[in-house]
């Protein structure tokens, strides 16, 4: 059995300025989001977690360097964790109380570079399945908003626009156990602040909390 842990960054620039930007080396996190980074390093303290992988995006990156320091564990990079490619969005300020999601979907394929929902699902089910084994572990992986919500409402059996209600704040832990493959794996969490004693009691693990 394996816990995942998926862990959208902390707050960074390009969140404040309401940017898109699936750009590497750009848009670090800002003081709020260095600590929210701080604090989910704390709740995985309860937790006895093996390995934390990371998207290669500075604001994951910086996240998972957080957490990690934390946990003493540094983070593994892997492309399949990236942000969603966003082709001509790229760099482009959005209103979030303008439903721009909603807009792009009804309009995708005219975006030039868009990566799709369905290519962005298929990254994120390869990533689960090829860290969920038959041991009692605990895996962390750093991420962005879209290829959580990919992987969540792919368990859950939804697309994109019938889990339009799915929010994966920053620094938020969104919690998946699965036993021998992806088709087992369970949600547990969305979105959750905290590992709450609710949380840690469905996990079902034969591990000891720090």
């Amino acid at each position: 059995m394996t816990i995942i842990i998926f862990i959208r960054h902390g707050q960074s620039t390009s969140n404040v300025s309401k940017i898109l930007s699936h750009d590497i080396n750009t848009y670090p996190l800002t003081e709020e989001g260095i600590t929210q980074a701080k604090d989910a390093g704390k709740e995985l303290m309860k937790l006895k977690v093996e390995k934390i992988y990371t998207s290669p995006v500075l604001r994951a990156y910086q996240t998972a360097l957080i957490i990690g320091e934390t946990l003493g564990i540094f983070p593994i990079v892997d492309q399949r964790l990236r942000e969603r490619s966003l082709g001509e969005l790229n760099n482009t300020t959005f209103d979030p109380n303008d439903h721009w999601k909603l807009k792009v979907f009804k309009k995708q394929m005219e975006i030039k570079g868009l990566e799709s929902w369905e290519d962005m699902t298929k990254r994120m089910k390869s990533f689960l399945e090829s860290v969920i084994n038959k041991d009692n572990n605990v895996i962390a992986a750093v991420s962005h908003s879209d290829p959580i919500r990919a992987i969540v409402t792919y368990i859950l059996d939804m697309d994109d626009i019938s889990g339009w209600g799915v929010r994966i704040p920053n620094a938020s832990l969104t919690i998946l156990r699965c036993e021998n493959n992806i088709d087992s794996c369970k949600v547990l969490s969305i979105g959750s602040p905290l590992l709450t004693p609710q949380i840690l009691s469905k996990l079902n693990i034969n591990i000891k909390a720090f």
